[in-house]
């Protein structure tokens, strides 16, 4: 399948928030300031897809500092919805396009990787593994295009036709658009150079992507998904009874949003309650 077919625009009531990448059946990465007009951490998102198929989202996890947000899709099961894209490593001096392009634009971005691996520090002062690139269009202001995925010809990445040809002699993601250089001159966004994170690298940071997580979803087992990562500087709940009650509202809504069975959130919310029957008659705090 085309690399082409992996790119999601990202929307709420028609807002434009950004782009991200369908990576699995059941998540979309992006860059997490693309959903800072979003109305809260909890909106539900829209997310179109190539096809013009419109589905819905909600962030399920975020790193703060390396600008990075992960979308649960909702009723992902329901959907027939493409499996992971081909990927692989980025690596220097090798062409790469974009497929994707904002609403009301007509420009396809491309260009060329001119450092690669390399460690970037963000805007919000993390360090991610990315991809220094050149654009060869002159449309002087990236914004829109954050979030959108970066690929490469399949014989510059590594895959052979076997590893899947798309028709176009195959392709590779392997980046995730996330930064424009400013100006040195005036600090203007107006400049041909921009920074992407290695797709898979930034995958590497969210649990979901572990092997008994990807064992678990081929074998079309639902996905539970945690609460959000809270911010560094907020405590986690201290008290039973409040880990108690976030867990159970938790359970809720992904119960609500179809991601776990009715039995199986029975079946977690008996587990807790046992586990915390067990914690009371040791006096444990653990």
């Amino acid at each position: 399948m085309s690399t082409a077919a992996y790119w999601v625009h990202i929307d709420e009531d028609g807002l434009h928030l950004g782009a991200g990448v369908l990576v699995t059946r059941t998540f979309v990465l992006t860059a997490l300031h693309c959903l800072a007009p979003s109305s809260g951490p909890d909106a539900t998102l829209g997310l179109r897809l190539p096809d013009g198929r419109r589905l819905r989202g909600r962030v399920c996890d975020r790193i703060t500092d390396v600008d990075l947000a992960l979308i649960a899709v909702q009723d992902a099961h329901a959907h027939d919805l493409p499996p992971a894209p081909p990927t692989d490593r980025p690596r220097a001096d090798v062409a790469w396009r974009g497929s994707y392009r904002p609403p009301r634009e007509k420009t396809l971005l491309s260009g060329w990787v001119t450092h690669a691996p390399t460690v970037h520090r963000s805007d919000a002062d993390g360090e991610f593994t990315g991809l220094q690139l050149t654009v060869d269009q002159l449309v002087h202001d990236f914004a829109g295009y954050s979030g959108s995925p970066v690929d490469v010809a399949a014989e510059e990445s590594g895959h052979g036709e076997e590893s899947g040809a798309d028709g176009e002699g195959g392709r590779a993601l392997v980046g995730l658009l996330m930064e424009q250089e400013l100006s040195r001159a005036d600090g203007s966004p107006d400049t041909n150079v921009a920074y992407a994170a290695s797709l898979l690298d930034a995958m590497e940071r969210f649990p979901y992507f572990d092997l008994p997580h990807l064992r678990d979803a081929a074998n079309g087992k639902p996905v539970v998904l945690p609460g959000p990562r809270p911010p560094a500087d907020v405590a986690r709940p201290t008290s039973r009874g409040q880990g108690v009650d976030g867990f159970l509202r938790r359970l809720r809504q992904l119960l609500e949003d179809d991601l776990i069975t009715p039995e199986d959130a029975a079946a977690r919310r008996d587990r807790a309650l046992d586990t915390l029957e067990e914690q009371f008659l040791r006096g444990s705090d653990d």
